[in-house]
């Protein structure tokens, strides 16, 4: 119990320090990737995407997770954010393989299952973030829309 708090509050720091405009270094992967989730969510929002989760893990089997889960315009719309440095060799949305696609999907009709009313339309985009390599620069956010998975 303690732990769990002790991680909630060390991640509110982080977003608070992030919301100052101060950036994890690089380096660390679970670091920039929980930066790299909040900027997405944050990109979200600004383009008008009503979030209604974060992070849902599946009651049933906790590996399937779904970053973002929002609404826009009556979609529902699931996203998968990727946040790498500018660096890599493979971009965020290549990064995703056909075994993750098929996790994602997985996941999708997980959470399509304990949802109700179950909604009419859907679709699933992705978050790109290329994090920059000095302290100074830009993230460069990439929304992919509508990206095909369902079949």
């Amino acid at each position: 119990m303690a732990v769990r708090f002790q991680a909630r509050f060390r991640h509110a720091l982080e977003r608070t320090f992030w919301s100052l405009g101060k950036r994890p270094k690089s380096g660390d992967s679970s670091f920039s990737g929980r930066y790299g989730e909040w900027l997405g969510r944050k990109f979200l929002k600004s383009k008008g995407f009503s979030i209604k989760v974060a992070n849902w893990r599946s009651p049933l089997d906790r590996r399937l997770e779904i970053d973002v889960v929002c609404l826009k315009e009556g979609v529902l719309v699931f996203v998968e954010i990727r946040a790498r440095s500018q660096l890599a060799l493979v971009k965020g949305f290549h990064s995703i393989d056909k075994r993750k696609r098929k996790t994602l999907l997985r996941a999708f009709k997980a959470y399509l299952s304990f949802t109700e009313p179950s909604p009419e339309n859907y679709r699933f985009d992705v978050i790109e973030i290329d994090l920059p390599v000095l302290q100074d620069g830009k993230p460069q956010i990439f929304h992919h829309e509508n990206v095909a998975i369902f079949r």
